[in-house]
């Protein structure tokens, strides 16, 4: 059965405004989906989804109204409300007309251990855009997952869950305290920690980057901390001409992980 809001105060709504901070996504483990691709494969996946609201609009529409039976053979509670409201508990003003509470995935740490994949490393990352399309970028380029350094914004928030295009349900990730507790937990599963590096006289194409690396990219500010530097395995250069000084963080990401996945085409 579909209900009615009619009403900012309702308890659905309420929740929905909540999950757009990290204090209540952690408290609840959920985040939220926007979009009917997003919300059809997480049916598909199987992943839990506590509740959905839809605008009218959504409703009439025949994508809309096959979702919407999809989630009522899961008996999932839905809700329907008008544009003013759904855009106020989406924190967008150009919402896609459905939302759903879905469960934060768990991913087990031993992934982490799996011989020849690849991981993307976020230092301290702040960009939620940056952050999603690294997301999507990293699934499209053959990397098994991403690790997050505490001090990262959250992988979760609905702007980096919009600009990942689904791949935080299908990417694993996993977050550490420190640089020095990465250095240590990527050592333990031996990867090789790469980072970039103006200094370095390697460019990123002739350094071996095919298998078994965690790729780090740092805070669009401040880059990557010397920490994980002094610890790198294998330090890059990216060449640039003209007067640009740096590239920005995901382009970085992009050029350096399709880098990886060619090598390990030519082998």
């Amino acid at each position: 059965m579909i209900k009615r809001i009619t009403s900012k105060d309702n308890l659905a709504l309420k929740t929905f405004r909540q999950l757009q901070t990290r204090k209540y996504r952690e408290r609840l483990g959920e985040f939220v989906l926007e979009g009917p691709t997003v919300i059809s494969e997480a049916l598909e996946q199987g992943t839990p989804i506590r509740m959905a609201v839809f605008t009218d609009d959504f409703r009439e529409d025949p994508k809309g109204r096959a979702l919407i039976r999809k989630m009522e053979e899961e008996r999932i509670p839905l809700y329907c409300t008008e544009d003013g409201l759904f855009r106020d508990a989406a924190g967008t003003q150009t919402p896609q007309g459905v939302l759903a509470a879905a469960k934060i995935p768990y991913w087990d740490p031993d992934i982490l251990t799996e011989e020849g994949s690849c991981f993307l490393v976020l230092d301290r990352v702040q960009d939620p855009g940056n952050i999603g399309t690294m997301v999507r970028t990293a699934e499209a380029a053959g990397f098994r997952g991403i690790v997050a350094v505490k001090g990262t914004a959250d992988l979760y928030s609905g702007k980096v869950s919009r600009a990942a295009a689904g791949g935080l349900l299908r990417l694993p990730v996993f977050a550490v305290d420190s640089g020095a507790a990465l250095l240590e937990k990527m050592r333990e599963c031996g990867k090789k920690i790469v980072c970039t590096d103006p200094r370095s006289n390697v460019y990123y194409d002739d350094a071996p980057m095919a298998e078994d690396i965690a790729l780090v990219i740092g805070n669009e500010a401040g880059g990557i901390s010397p920490e994980l530097l002094a610890g790198a395995d294998i330090s890059v250069g990216i060449p640039m001409e003209g007067r640009t000084e740096s590239l920005n963080a995901a382009v970085s990401a992009g050029i350096l992980m399709y880098e990886s996945l060619r090598q390990r085409r030519i082998r």
